[in-house]
């Protein structure tokens, strides 16, 4: 079996070990594995992400466990600067360099876990069901329904108490179940021997005490901070996200400067910035409000225009407008496509006996709506004609819309338009 100096000594940065197994061909089908005599990797496992870092230089891609033996990830053709491939066979002497960081993040947030789980059990006698260390939060599922906000709060803040306490971290090995269970355990065990147990505080009266085969630091001060993002419930249970670590003070770090932008803009400051941008919305309300009536009057507008001149016979043709018995066309700078579909949507309820071809565009949106009571397939003009102008779009019988990359492309669509529907038909 694999010596696990991690489990030895987490602080272990480094070290030399040889190769029991290499495995693999180096490629991205068929990566190396090499199976170590001792490692200071920890592997994928209790909830926690692998240990990262280099072996002879080459980066891992993961570690995992099997039988026993810890299994070590490589791929060297993922390094460009790596020529030749290594020679690796059994009996070789590796140098193993741990990623810190990451490792130091993972004992943080992975401490905090246990703390916070711990406190949870004591305060409502809740059991960490579920545990996952995502790479941008952490949850743990609680198999008590409905823990309020209140709650959890209160929860929180005895829980960074145990952090700015700064007491023991200590991880115990134990060959039998019944060694280990003598411990004021939160939860059962569920393996029978090679057991660790980890405890956060006096081991009398610990803040936390359960078994956990992950790494954590030697003392709760390390874990610097936690904080609870949001509850919500799962399967009977409260599912609690949250952050620890150097991974909590970066989002607070994110939220205070999204916090200061706010300020700047409302002119507030963390107290009153609320209120402030109640007042605000209030005030886009009643703006939003006015567009919309204005908006309506001008399509209304613009529907009555059309049909006024539709109505008195008055043919016209020019750049932007066609008025004949058989084609509508208008242009317009100002709407977009819903506000031309309301337009249409007047013409067509109106104009059912002569039935023209609608079209509607706007140069906005380099956009044209074609709307028809029956006497033109909308759907079918845009799908055979609208692509020799790199439009894209589509529709049914009644109405279709399309757009275009360009100005150029969209006036090209427009005199084919006249030029095919020009005349009644």
């Amino acid at each position: 079996m694999t010596r696990k100096l991690y489990q030895e000594d987490v602080y272990k940065k480094e070290c030399e070990s040889t190769v029991v197994e290499v495995q693999g061909a180096g490629t991205a089908d068929d990566p190396y594995v090499l199976v170590l005599g001792e490692t200071v990797f920890f592997p994928t496992g209790g909830g926690q992400p692998c240990d990262l870092g280099t072996i002879d230089g080459i980066p891992l891609t993961g570690v995992f466990e099997k039988d026993g033996m810890i299994c070590h990830q490589l791929l060297p053709q993922g390094n460009p600067d790596l020529i030749p491939a290594p020679n690796w066979k059994d009996g070789s002497r590796v140098a193993c360099v741990l990623d810190w960081n990451r490792r130091f993040e993972h004992m943080q947030r992975h401490c905090g876990e246990h703390i916070l789980s711990g406190i949870f059990f004591r305060e409502c006698g809740g059991v960490n069901r579920g545990f996952h260390m995502g790479s941008g939060y952490m949850t743990i599922d609680i198999d008590v329904p409905g823990i309020t906000r209140e709650d959890a709060l209160r929860i929180e803040t005895m829980t960074n108490e145990v952090i700015w306490a700064n007491v023991p971290v200590t991880t115990r090995h134990y060959a039998h179940r019944s060694e280990a269970e003598k411990l004021p355990l939160r939860k059962a065990l569920a393996i029978d021997e090679d057991i660790t147990i980890v405890s956060v505080g006096d081991v009398d009266n610990p803040a936390d005490c359960v078994a956990c085969c992950g790494t954590h630091p030697s003392t709760s001060g390390q874990v610097g901070l936690l904080k609870i993002l949001k509850l919500e419930s799962y399967k009977g249970m409260t599912r609690v996200y949250f952050k620890a670590g150097k991974d909590a003070l970066e989002d607070y770090q994110n939220k205070h400067r999204i916090l200061a932008e706010l300020n700047l803009k409302y002119s507030s400051d963390d107290n009153d910035l609320s209120e402030k941008m109640k007042v605000q919305e209030e005030k886009n309300k009643e703006i939003r409000q006015e567009l919309y009536l204005m908006k309506n009057t001008l399509i209304g507008k613009a529907a009555s225009e059309i049909l006024n001149k539709y109505e008195a016979a008055e043919e016209q043709t020019d750049n932007t407008s066609v008025t004949t018995p058989g084609l509508l066309i208008r242009e317009y700078p100002y709407f977009r496509a819903n506000d031309l579909l309301s337009i249409t949507k007047i013409l067509t309820e109106k104009l059912t006996g002569s039935k023209p071809l609608i079209v509607l565009v706007s140069t906005r949106e380099t956009l044209v709506i074609l709307a028809s009571s029956g006497k033109h397939d909308c759907g079918k003009i845009v799908k055979d004609n609208a692509h020799v102008w790199r439009g894209k779009g589509g529709g049914n019988a009644a109405g279709a819309r399309v757009m275009f990359p360009s100005r150029d492309d969209l006036d090209c669509f427009i005199i084919f338009i006249k030029q095919a529907y020009h005349t009644t038909r």
